[in-house]
C-alpha cells in the first residue's frame, strides 16, 4: 500500500490544474487555428465524396458506409507523414477491409432492389476521385 500511496503522493507534486491551465493557455490559438483548419478539410472532403455519391445514385440511408469508409481515409492521408506508395498501399488495405466487411468495391447496388449503379461509387472511386491516391503498384 505505501507504494500506491508514494505514486499518489508524487503524482500530486507534479501534477496541478493551474500549470495545465496555463499551458493550454499558451497553446490555444494555435490549437484553435489547426483544429479549424482540420474542419474545413473534413468538411470539404464529406462534400466531395457525397457528390460523387449523388451522381452515381447511391440511395441516401447507404451515404454513412461510404462517409465513414472516406473518413478513414482521411484519417491515413490528412496531417500524416505518410504519402505515395505507402499511402496508396495503406488505402489499399482499407479497401479490402471494406471487401471483407460486404462492401461491393466494384459496382454497387444502391438498394436492395435490383437497380445497377454505376462503378464510379464504388470505395475505388472514392479513393481516386476524392482523395487522389492510384491503387498501389504490384
Amino acid at each position: 500500500m505505501s507504494d500506491v500511496t508514494r505514486r499518489l503522493s508524487r503524482w500530486k507534486a507534479k501534477y496541478s490544474p493551474e500549470i495545465a491551465a496555463q499551458t493550454t493557455a499558451r497553446i490555444y490559438a494555435d490549437m484553435s487555428e489547426r483544429y479549424q483548419a482540420s474542419m474545413v478539410a473534413l468538411c470539404t472532403m464529406e462534400t466531395e465524396t457525397k457528390q460523387v455519391l449523388s451522381a452515381a445514385g447511391i440511395d441516401t440511408m447507404y451515404i454513412v458506409f461510404y462517409l465513414d469508409y472516406a473518413r478513414q481515409l482521411f484519417r491515413l492521408s490528412h496531417g500524416r507523414t505518410i504519402s505515395g506508395p505507402t499511402l496508396a498501399k495503406e488505402a489499399q488495405v482499407l479497401l479490402e477491409k471494406w471487401q471483407n466487411r460486404g462492401g461491393d468495391t466494384s459496382a454497387t447496388r444502391s438498394s436492395r432492389r435490383s437497380v445497377d449503379v454505376s462503378p464510379s461509387a464504388s470505395p475505388c472511386a472514392i479513393r481516386t476521385n476524392v482523395f487522389s491516391v492510384p491503387a498501389p503498384a504490384p
